[in-house]
């Protein structure tokens, strides 16, 4: 049929279309938001370690180590800073700093260099720890204030074992660098919410020292040279005793990094991936997400094309009509998250992001299965 007249066809189609454009943008890590973590303040503040692994970057500890060793946090607190024994200019910076009493430094042995250097280096940290919460993250991430670690021990509670927190790059730091690195943290973050922790992608994760001696650290991981963050999470994240901290004042901004060194990162999550358990959920709602985002934009453009060719110009409307509302609630609930999580990005930015993922997820597993697989090892197995 063509002309003005409306059919049953069109009808079904302008009902699917109008349907699809208010419930598909729904499915989304911006739509669906985090629960806000209890907190309150300590009457006695527990002891804490917060615990950097410095591998080279003596640039941006010297930075940041002024931080965390001025926190508006009472006597008990210490910053323990392991690095490697021959690196010197990390040692000048640490030097500098020696005369702060909360400053604790350790070196990993040189004989380390056929194992997982970093996740020595954190076992070492560990165990020099005074402290039984300890705060493990990296000299290029600092903190949001002075009481970032006062805001962040608020959940360390006698029933809460592993507190993750969320770390972003600064204002700095690439467009999508930013954008992916939201997007994945909220499906993380609301997974351990939702139940047992699957991983990370912040350098941000607090634990307890006692829980770690315990059940023997990275043990059944030493192959792996890579993962720390995501085998903590996945071992010790346990349901019920697993808190998300989600209040911006325990949150941690991280120093741009190389595009090399993002796209690596990005690879290892792949071979990581594969040797952690749970994650099914997550995976799956990431990809159901997707396809029918993308199932969405493809029926309301090509049912929109079909029905401008047969002149049915009602559903060529819906479709055009469906397509705006569609880039309309998106657009709302993706600027909402940028706002709430300060990523200082456009809101106009929300929708060509979200649709460069897919090219994104496709090169990176291009990435990983090229990739040599003896990196990911430390080759003494």
């Amino acid at each position: 049929m063509t002309g003005i007249p409306i059919d049953l066809l069109t009808l079904v189609l302008s009902g699917v279309l109008l349907l699809s454009a208010l419930l598909t943008p729904m499915m989304n890590p911006f739509f669906r938001r985090l629960k806000k973590a209890d907190s309150r303040d300590a009457i006695n503040p527990p002891k804490v370690t917060v615990l950097l692994i410095s591998s080279g970057d003596h640039e941006a500890l010297d930075e940041h180590l002024p931080l965390y060793l001025t926190q508006d946090y009472p006597p008990g607190y210490e910053v323990v800073v392991v690095t490697e024994k021959a690196d010197l200019e990390t040692e000048n910076v640490l030097k500098r700093y020696s005369s702060s009493p909360l400053l604790y430094h350790t070196f990993v042995p040189e004989s380390s260099r056929y194992m997982s250097k970093n996740k020595l280096a954190i076992t070492l940290g560990v165990k020099a720890s005074k402290n039984d919460w300890i705060i493990l993250t990296d000299p290029r991430c600092k903190p949001a204030d002075n009481h970032w670690l006062s805001s962040l021990s608020c959940h360390f509670t006698p029933n809460s074992h592993l507190v993750l927190g969320y770390s972003n790059y600064t204002e700095e730091a690439k467009t999508f660098h930013r954008f992916e690195q939201l997007h994945t943290a909220l499906y993380l973050l609301r997974d351990a919410q939702s139940g047992t922790a699957y991983r990370t992608n912040s350098l941000h994760v607090s634990f307890r020292k006692s829980d770690f001696l315990e059940q023997q650290g990275f043990l059944e991981y030493l192959k792996y040279s890579i993962g720390e963050y995501d085998f903590l999470v996945n071992k010790y994240g346990r349901e019920g005793n697993t808190v998300v901290a989600t209040s911006p004042s325990t949150w941690l901004w991280e120093s741009p990094i190389h595009p090399k060194s993002w796209q690596n990162r990005q690879v290892y999550h792949h071979e990581v991936g594969k040797h952690l358990e749970g994650g099914a959920g997550v995976r799956i709602t990431r990809f159901l997400d997707q396809l029918l985002m993308h199932l969405n934009y493809l029926a309301e453009i090509g049912i929109g094309i079909w029905a401008g060719l047969t002149m049915r110009w009602v559903l060529l409307g819906v479709a055009v009509s469906s397509l705006l509302l569609t880039l309309t609630l998106r657009t709302i609930y993706g600027k909402k998250a940028f706002n709430q999580f300060q990523t200082g990005l456009a809101f106009w930015r929300v929708v060509p992001l979200e649709l460069s993922m897919l090219r994104h997820t496709f090169l990176t597993r291009m990435r990983y299965e090229y990739a040599d697989k003896n990196d990911f090892i430390s080759h003494k197995v």
